[in-house]
């Protein structure tokens, strides 16, 4: 035990006689925890799942409350599973079986009467309040009060305005036009132009095409502020000035900034390590939570504490997984579909109790898919409506939270608890409507203002083949995980090639992969669209372009996570770069000094707001992560990227010089 994890801390979870084989849960409060035993051997692990924070599950376990179990079943459990994405994890190693991730593993302690214990406080990492820009962040319990006059609006899908007083807050503005080239839109239409609406700022959440779209921002004045995540890699912050927006603000993950007199906002980085964020709004005395579809962040509770309202997306579908995926049948489909369906409202309802939410706002599932080749998608995609979601907090036991549900159009009025709704027909949901709606709608020219031009991008193997073997100058390939893989253009065997990744190193095949780890059929203009501007592949997989069959069933998540879109810019040659002095015991302020803001946007990134701690320059990058709960895998990552930019040997001015002397 470190010198700091103090006697006090420790909490008795269990004892080592009352314990089966197998996994048994145990309850600290309200937070459930998995212990596994192997003979005299104990692990303890978190219930929360590394990916985007839901509760994780076991079927035939050993249940009790504490130290008083009781068995089930005669066969021990070892597996532990998430319901929401399918995550599955062995108990015995920690080790997730369908995909490179690892249980967040508890530091078990046994004293000599047999008590297992763990340090309470990292259940409850030491996060930061988030660093003032004015005033000080609200952290209250709810008590009666008249809550502030604020109009909360849903223009559609993920695109919320925010009124108070004179002052307009619009957020992931996605008005017209489609997304994900074409396959997305908006359902129900939105009733307003975006010329029609005079926003004093907006913010947006990241760079998916739902959420950052380029062609609703042409509507805006190029003068207005736009607030962005501190992403390291730059990508949004270069396409807002691409278009012109010359006021663009990048923030910090965790610093809180005053944007109108009486209103701040603070952007907190996702659970997991895709490019995302939730954005914490405060009006006057009302705080609200707009996780978006980021996941639940539990390291960031305390710095947040309760909130009024959470606002967050409440379906599954916003993905081509499992519809597009050939080595599951029809019926594993529709199974995954309708376990997600139920887990998801799960997990949202478990994010209202955990920040003591008055109010659930439910949105960013307003979309239908768009193009009549998909079609066939609506026989297996099972998702929620809002009317599900109210449903569904209405019966359950103790809820003390009201759903808010509203369609494109509708506003909530706080103070008075009313909603000003749009007229519309209630059978919006039903299938045939969809399918009838999407058949009538299409517009096959408006289509291919999104959808690139197969005579414009012309299918150039030596080019893609080009673009792979690129991928060695990403540092994220140092995760990737050893596989194989086939890309067939047009789902042309003339036209397909295949690689191996080994070790963290990327190489062409001159052979066609017989059995590859994994397939990708894809629109030859789609790929050369990526390849040209170096797109982020999100925008294919989640517009149900591509077809993919994984053998054996796997999830390779740091593949797909290389490319999404990196954290930096793709460079167009690989070369040899110096050895980084950057390691788990260099220091905060090492990194600072060396790196400069890029090095603050890294650590931010992964919750090390460290700028303003004046213990940053005593603390490890080890120590540092340990404190504020970030596992050995994150930490190896964000490692990793900073040695990357130490490489790189950019020009930065150190603002921890700058700020400390």
């Amino acid at each position: 035990m470190n010198a700091d994890n103090t006697q006090k801390d420790l909490q008795i979870i269990a004892h080592i006689d009352k314990l089966l084989e197998g996994v048994n849960i145990a309850m600290l409060g309200d937070r459930k925890l998995f212990i596994h035993k192997e003979n005299d051997s104990i692990k303890v692990y978190d219930s929360i799942c590394p990916h985007q924070g839901a509760i994780l599950h076991c079927d035939s376990i050993n249940t009790g409350n504490n130290t008083q179990y009781a068995r089930k079943v005669q066969k021990p459990c070892q597996e532990i599973y998430c319901k929401v994405h399918n995550w599955r994890f062995d108990a015995q190693s920690g080790n997730a079986l369908n995909l490179n991730a690892k249980l967040i593993e508890l530091e078990a302690h046994r004293d000599s009467k047999g008590n297992i214990a763990i340090y309470a406080p990292a259940l409850h990492s030491s996060v930061a309040p988030a660093t003032t820009g004015g005033g000080t962040l609200k952290n209250k319990t709810h008590c009666k009060y008249i809550n502030p006059h604020i109009k909360i609006t849903l223009h559609g899908h993920a695109t919320l305005e925010f009124c108070y007083k004179n002052f307009s807050l619009l957020c992931d503005p996605w008005l017209v036009g489609y997304a994900f080239f074409g396959a997305w839109r908006t359902y129900p239409n939105p009733v307003i132009k975006p010329s029609e609406l005079k926003p004093n700022a907006i913010y947006i959440s990241h760079e998916h095409s739902d959420h950052f779209h380029p062609e609703t921002l042409k509507y805006f004045d190029t003068n207005l502020p736009i607030y962005i995540p501190a992403f390291p890699n730059g990508r949004l912050e270069q396409k807002l000035h691409d278009l012109g927006f010359c006021n663009v603000i990048v923030l910090p993950f965790g610093k809180r900034v005053e944007i109108a007199q009486e209103c701040f906002i603070t952007i907190y980085e996702p659970a997991s390590l895709w490019n995302d964020s939730q954005m914490l709004l405060e009006i006057d005395s009302f705080t609200i939570l707009n996780i978006n579809d980021a996941g639940i962040n539990h390291r960031i509770l305390q710095a947040i504490g309760s909130v009024d309202m959470l606002c967050a997306s409440f379906s599954p579908g916003a993905s081509g997984y499992p519809a597009t995926y050939t080595h599951l049948s029809d019926k594993q489909k529709i199974s995954i579909y309708e376990k997600s369906r139920v887990a998801t409202l799960e997990m949202l309802q478990q994010a209202c109790k955990l920040y003591s939410a008055a109010y659930f706002l439910p949105f960013a599932s307003h979309f239908i898919l768009n193009h009549p080749k998909h079609l066939c998608y609506l026989e297996l995609v099972r998702k929620n409506t809002i009317y599900d979601v109210e449903n569904f907090f209405n019966t359950q036991q103790h809820n003390t939270t009201k759903v808010i549900a509203l369609l494109a159009g509708d506003t909530w009025t706080t103070d008075t608890d009313t909603i000003q709704r749009q007229h519309r027909n209630t059978n919006i949901y039903e299938k045939q409507v969809i399918q009838k709606f999407i058949t009538e709608h299409f517009s096959e020219s408006e289509f291919n203002m999104y959808y690139p031009n197969k005579q414009q991008y012309v299918f150039d193997k030596t080019k893609v083949q080009e673009y792979f073997i690129n991928l060695n100058a990403i540092p994220e390939i140092a995760f990737c995980e050893d596989m194989s893989v086939s890309i067939y253009p047009d789902s042309n065997a003339e036209l397909a090639f295949s690689f191996c990744i080994t070790n963290g190193k990327l190489r062409m095949l001159d052979f066609l992969a017989a059995s590859p780890n994994l397939t990708i059929n894809i629109p030859s203009e789609i790929l050369m669209y990526i390849v040209i501007h170096n797109e982020s592949w999100d925008e294919a997989t989640i517009g149900y372009w591509c077809e993919c069959s994984r053998n054996p069933d796997i999830y390779h998540a740091e593949f797909w996570r290389m490319l999404q879109a990196p954290y930096y810019l793709k460079s167009t040659t690989t070369k040899h770069l110096r050895t980084s002095a950057i390691g788990t015991q260099s220091t905060i302020a090492d990194v600072l000094e060396n790196l400069g803001e890029q090095g603050h946007k890294i650590l931010a990134r992964y919750g090390l707001y460290c700028l303003s701690c004046d213990k940053a320059v005593m603390e490890s990058i080890e120590l540092a992560c340990k404190k504020h709960g970030i596992d050995t895998l994150k930490m190896n990552r964000m490692v990793r990227e900073l040695q990357a930019h130490d490489m790189s040997n950019y020009s930065h001015i150190s603002i921890w010089t700058s700020l400390h002397r």
